[in-house]
């Protein structure tokens, strides 16, 4: 089969494009090259267009302890070095935390402490009076000594306040000189203690009752110092003089380095007289291209039927631009947190490799991760761990059983981007404090890529009938209505689809293709021969062959219209689109021969010609590795019945022959599959014909004695 190499691949080395999509807009070439096209403005004008695009912390901190492979950087001119968005926002906190209150006099009673006092203690029994008067100059001595404030105590942080009690006039005053409610209540529960037990509680109620804040807060001038204080943080932390080294070759980057590069880039732009920098703006236009270019190669070249079809090739190319505009946006938001480990590019993976396949997915991934890393400025960091991220949340569906697998993907996302987070940190040795953020961010990211995975696969199952793996246990059944209906009414086909199922169950296992859902698939391929089971042979038991009073034309109309019929009762049953496409392919384009033939015989003797298209399947051919082995394993079933089963090189050389014939006649082109999965394939058919063929054993049988007594 090796000389098979050409045949198999010629279309996919070529480039050529799959012979059975039609001519339309979701196919044509110009919209394919317009979807190419965007997609590659679209990541470019996400891409730095001037240096002080890609300054900010984040992108500052991913070239913490990294080695600087560049030339030496020289300052062609003195700048100041700006502060860290993160130091500055601690200075400005100190500011503001050690900025003392301001209080003004308080605008509740003017009348003096002690005829309030008096006043309040006058109804009092006299032996109450006595007590007060006792206690009369403590009483006032606690009140006149301490300033009684509005708020709590507690919630001054400096040592000391500004009493303004003009607008000329103001004082530092103690904390340990003020007092709030509280205090107050506290000291007088204290001093009531030493009173007549019958008066205690009057008496409390009475010095209670003039208890008024001396002095209150003055909100507005407080919010208006603290604004100032502020405004007086200085944003530099020093200059850097013109012809000073700002880095050398080979120096590892730490925090004071980084912030003297950023200051000068920053420095550079401000002195620049073009928003952008067209160098800038051509390496973006290229680094898209290479983005765009690499995914659009890979799909052409390993995935035809994706890059073909103009909507999965537009869906594929939103990928990358998302993760880049998520990772513009990362650059936007206050580097409060490192948000660019939140970008869901796992989530992405995990969506593809289930609607479409695992490589695919991989490969868009690295595509993802590109664009994610090139929109912060070559971020290496970045596309090191999504790259790694994406990868373990392949691996963590590309076998996806059930929907309790979500805590599977969690794990490998986890373990995926902390160990390559932990990795470029500590060579870069990173200090704990940055470090640890970037973990639980991407711990989140782990968590929230797994659960938006499977919210949006249930939407697409319900929205647009999708069949994931997931949903594919509903048809894994022969209890499936349609099923039972074919048993009834064509049990002979119902056979032939059985036995298909195990050919193809077995071969699919062999070559590590989607075992459920080429079972699945070979469940359904032939329903359509429900509607008239009586002209396929299969189902011709007891009767005479209808073919026979029939013309070759329309007998090959007959067994083609099968293929239709299939299809409009899968869209009967609800039947997903990724489950009834074998009715189709399953045929492809190929000719019936047997029909063909008795016309081409009835045509020389008539002197007339015919036209291969009228017996020849509509098509489509198999896309996929699934649908070509069911391709094959109805061709193969066919032959379990002819070859002779007994000699294992007759068995080889039918299913080898039936092989070479779709082959050299085109119909596995579309698929990805390679002459070494061709031989596994045939090998398996091999074992399972031989296996469900096997001679059974003849048992000897001697007359019951009871039946002769």
């Amino acid at each position: 089969m090796a000389t098979l190499n050409k045949t198999l691949f010629a279309q996919l080395k070529e480039g050529s494009a799959p012979t059975d999509i039609p001519s339309s807009a979701w196919s044509s070439a110009p919209a394919r090259w317009v979807l190419i096209v965007v997609a590659v403005l679209a990541v470019a004008a996400l891409l730095p267009r001037s240096s002080v695009d890609t300054q900010s912390d984040g992108y500052d901190q991913t070239r913490l302890g990294t080695i600087w492979s560049q030339e030496d950087v020289v300052a062609d001119y003195a700048f100041p070095v700006r502060k860290s968005q993160q130091s500055l926002q601690q200075d400005r906190l100190a500011a503001t935390t050690g900025q003392p209150l301001i209080f003004s006099e308080s605008s509740g009673p003017n009348q003096p402490l002690h005829m309030r006092l008096g006043q309040s203690t006058s109804q009092l029994p006299a032996e109450a009076r006595v007590w007060v008067r006792q206690h009369w100059s403590a009483i006032l001595l606690f009140y006149t000594q301490r300033k009684i404030i509005d708020i709590p105590i507690d919630s001054i942080a400096s040592d000391v306040v500004l009493f303004r009690q003009s607008a000329t006039k103001q004082d530092l005053l103690d904390k340990s000189k003020l007092a709030d409610t509280s205090m107050v209540m506290s000291w007088i529960d204290n001093l009531v203690k030493t009173a007549p037990n019958v008066h205690r509680a009057a008496i409390r109620h009475s010095l209670v009752d003039i208890i008024d804040p001396t002095i209150e807060i003055d909100h507005r001038a407080t919010d208006n110092a603290k604004l100032l204080a502020i405004a007086n943080v200085p944003q530099t932390s020093g200059i850097v003089r013109k012809g000073d080294v700002i880095v050398s070759n080979g120096q590892r980057l730490d925090k004071p380095t980084l912030l003297r590069l950023a200051s000068y880039r920053n420095a550079q732009h401000l002195r620049s007289e073009t928003s952008f920098s067209l160098f800038m703006v051509l390496g973006g236009l290229m680094h898209s291209i290479l983005i765009i270019g690499f995914i659009a190669t890979y799909l052409k070249v390993f995935r035809p039927v994706s890059y073909y079809r103009n909507g999965q090739l537009g869906t594929l190319l939103t990928f990358p631009i998302i993760a880049a505009a998520l990772s513009w946006l990362s650059l936007r938001i206050d580097p409060i947190l490192p948000f660019e480990y939140l970008i869901i590019v796992p989530a992405f993976s995990m969506i593809v490799t289930i609607l479409y396949d695992s490589r695919a997915a991989l490969a868009i991934t690295v595509v993802m991760a590109l664009a994610a890393g090139a929109a912060r400025g070559d971020d290496y960091g970045i596309v090191f761990v999504l790259l790694f991220g994406g990868a373990m949340g392949i691996y963590g569906t590309r076998n996806l059983q059930g929907r309790t697998q979500i805590f599977t993907s969690i794990i490998s996302v986890f373990g995926g981007i902390v160990f390559a987070t932990l990795a470029v940190e500590l060579l870069r040795q990173t200090p704990l404090e940055l470090m640890w953020p970037k973990l639980i961010v991407g711990t989140s990211n782990a968590v929230l890529s797994p659960l938006l995975t499977f919210a949006v696969i249930i939407v697409f199952e319900k929205l647009f009938n999708v069949a994931t793996d997931i949903r594919l246990e509903e048809f894994d059944t022969t209890n499936h209505k349609v099923l039972k209906t074919l048993n009834e009414r064509a049990p002979g086909t119902y056979q032939h689809t059985m036995s298909v199922a195990r050919l193809s169950e077995s071969a699919a296992n062999a070559i590590g293709a989607n075992t459920v859902l080429t079972r699945v698939g070979a469940y359904f391929h032939d329903i359509g021969k429900m509607e008239k089971a009586e002209y396929f042979v299969e189902n011709q038991i007891g009767m005479g062959n209808k073919h026979d009073h029939l013309t070759p034309k329309k007998s090959a109309a007959i067994i083609r219209q099968h293929v239709q019929d299939g299809i409009e009762l899968a869209h009967e049953y609800g039947l997903p689109e990724r489950v009834w496409k074998f009715i189709p392919m399953h045929h492809g384009t190929i000719l019936i021969k047997h029909f063909y033939a008795t016309a081409v015989i009835d045509a020389e003797e008539q002197g007339l010609t015919v036209d291969p298209a009228d017996y020849r399947y509509s098509g489509p051919k198999p896309d996929s590795k699934e649908t070509a082995i069911v391709m094959l394993a109805d061709a193969v079933e066919a032959l379990s019945r002819l070859a002779d089963t007994t000699s294992r090189s007759a068995v080889e050389k039918a299913v080898e022959t039936m092989i070479v014939e779709r082959v050299v006649d085109g119909q596995l082109v579309n698929t990805p599959l390679t002459l070494s999965d061709l031989d596994v394939i045939k090998e398996s058919f091999v074992k399972s014909i031989i296996g469900m063929s096997h001679r059974r054993i003849q048992y000897k049988t001697v007359d019951d004695p009871k039946s002769e007594s």
